[in-house]
C-alpha cells in the first residue's frame, strides 16, 4: 500500500470518529434531573404532663377466709343458713346435738356443789378448832391437819370449777357461728352426718367487700421503681411513697373497675425461685361484683411527670441495643441522634434524655430520612402523634 494511501485511510477514520461525537446544543443542560426530596411526616418535640403506670397480671381473692371446723365431736342437728348468703360476726350457723354436752355440764355442776360443801364444812372446823387452841382443848396436830384438809378442799373446788367451765365452753362450741360478716359457701356436711372436732370441715366464710388481689412484682421491676422514687431525676416530677401509689383495676373484658384500691402489703423478701416480690392490694367491693378467682391486671401510677417528652414508639429504631430517632433541623436536613428511653405508655415512649421541646423528629418514613438528606417534612397535628 503507497503512502497516498495510507494518509487517505487515515482521513476517512478521522472523519468518521468527528461524526461520533455528541452535538452541543447552545443553553443546553447535561446534568440528569435531580430527584425530589423524600416526602416524611415529622411531628414537633411539646412536653406535657404524664402520668407514669405500669400493668401487672393480678388475682382476686378474698380479704378474709375461713374454714369452718368444729371444736367439739358429734351428730350435725341443724343448719341455719342458705348457701351463698351474707352473714354477721356471731351469727349462729351450725347446731351439733347439745345432749352430751349438757350431760357433762350438769354433771360438773353437782361434782363442784359437792367440793364447796365439803369446803365450807372442813372451814368450820378449822373455825372451830382455832377457838380451842389457846386452852388446848385440841392438840395442834388436829389443827394443823384440818387445816391442810381445808387447803386440799380448796384446791378440789378449783378443778371442779374449771371442769364447769370447760363444760360450758363445750356446750357453747355445739353451736359453730360466723366469725366475721362475710359471705358463706356450700355446707360440706349434711344434717345427721357427724362432725369430728378439728377435722370435720364445714363451710367456708369469706369476705368480699373488701377483696385483696395478689400479684408479683418482678425484681427488676421493683429496683426500677425504688430508683424512680429515690433517686435524683430532673423529669421525676411528684412522686409517692408506695403505700400511697394509686392503683386501678383492669378487668378481664378490659374494663376498668371504677374503686382504686391501694397497697397494704409488700413480702419482706424476694422469692428466690420466680425472682419476684409478693404484693396484695385492697380493693372496696360494695356492690359485689369482683370475685375470689377472677384474673385481672393492676395498674399501678408511680410517678406524675410534669414536663414529660413522649414520642410514637414508631419514631425510633434500634441498632444493637441503642435507640435513636430522626431529627429535621431548619435546613431540613436529617440527622439520625441517640436517645435513652424510659418506660412505655401503649404505643409512644417516654424519652428521658436526647430529645428536648420545639425539635422536630420524623415519625412515618423513617427509612427514606437518611443522615445527612434534605427530605420534605409534613407536619402531623399533635392528636395523630
Amino acid at each position: 500500500m503507497s503512502r497516498l494511501h495510507l494518509i487517505a485511510l487515515f482521513s476517512l477514520c478521522f472523519l468518521w470518529m468527528q461524526t461520533l461525537q455528541p452535538v452541543t446544543v447552545a443553553g443546553a443542560n447535561n446534568d440528569p434531573a435531580a430527584p425530589p426530596a423524600p416526602e416524611v411526616r415529622v411531628v414537633e418535640i411539646t412536653p406535657k404532663p404524664v402520668s407514669l403506670s405500669t400493668d401487672i397480671v393480678g388475682e382476686i381473692r378474698a380479704y378474709r377466709e375461713v374454714d369452718l371446723r368444729a371444736r367439739v365431736t358429734g351428730n350435725l342437728t341443724e343448719i341455719r343458713f342458705q348457701p351463698g348468703q351474707k352473714v354477721k360476726k356471731g351469727d349462729v350457723l351450725f347446731v351439733i346435738d347439745p345432749g352430751a354436752y349438757e350431760t357433762a355440764l350438769a354433771s360438773s355442776r353437782a361434782a363442784l356443789a359437792q367440793a364447796s360443801a365439803s369446803l365450807a364444812r372442813v372451814r368450820q372446823d378449822v373455825e372451830r378448832y382455832k377457838l380451842l387452841l389457846p386452852d388446848n382443848a385440841i392438840p395442834r396436830q388436829v389443827y394443823d391437819q384440818t387445816v391442810s384438809q381445808a387447803e386440799q378442799e380448796e384446791a378440789v373446788v378449783a378443778i371442779r370449777q374449771s371442769e364447769v367451765e370447760r363444760a360450758q365452753l363445750e356446750l357453747e362450741y355445739t353451736t359453730v357461728r360466723a366469725p366475721f360478716d362475710g359471705r358463706i359457701g356450700l355446707q360440706k356436711i349434711e344434717v345427721g352426718g357427724l362432725v369430728s372436732a378439728g377435722q370435720t370441715s364445714l363451710a367456708t366464710v369469706s369476705t368480699l367487700d373488701p377483696v385483696a388481689v395478689h400479684f408479683a412484682l418482678a425484681e427488676n421491676d421493683y429496683l426500677q421503681h425504688v430508683r424512680r422514687m429515690s433517686g435524683p431525676d430532673a423529669q421525676r416530677g411528684q412522686e409517692r411513697e408506695t403505700g400511697d401509689l394509686p392503683l386501678q383495676l383492669i378487668l378481664a373484658d378490659g374494663g376498668i373497675y371504677r374503686e382504686e384500691g391501694a397497697i397494704d402489703y409488700i413480702d419482706p423478701e424476694i422469692n428466690p425461685t420466680s425472682g419476684t416480690l409478693g404484693v396484695r392490694a385492697i380493693f372496696p367491693n360494695p356492690d359485689g361484683l369482683l370475685r375470689p378467682g377472677m384474673n385481672s391486671r393492676v395498674r399501678i401510677y408511680y410517678a406524675q411527670l410534669e414536663q414529660a417528652i413522649v414520642i410514637p414508639q414508631r419514631a425510633v429504631t434500634e441498632t444493637l441495643g441503642n435507640y435513636f430517632v430522626t431529627v429535621i433541623d431548619g435546613e431540613q436536613v436529617a440527622a439520625r441522634r441517640p436517645v435513652r428511653l424510659g418506660p412505655r405508655m401503649g404505643d409512644q415512649w417516654l424519652v428521658e434524655e436526647g430529645l428536648a421541646a420545639g425539635e422536630i423528629i420524623v415519625v412515618d418514613g423513617v427509612q427514606k430520612a437518611r443522615p445527612g438528606a434534605k427530605v420534605n417534612p409534613v407536619l402531623l397535628p399533635a392528636a395523630t402523634n
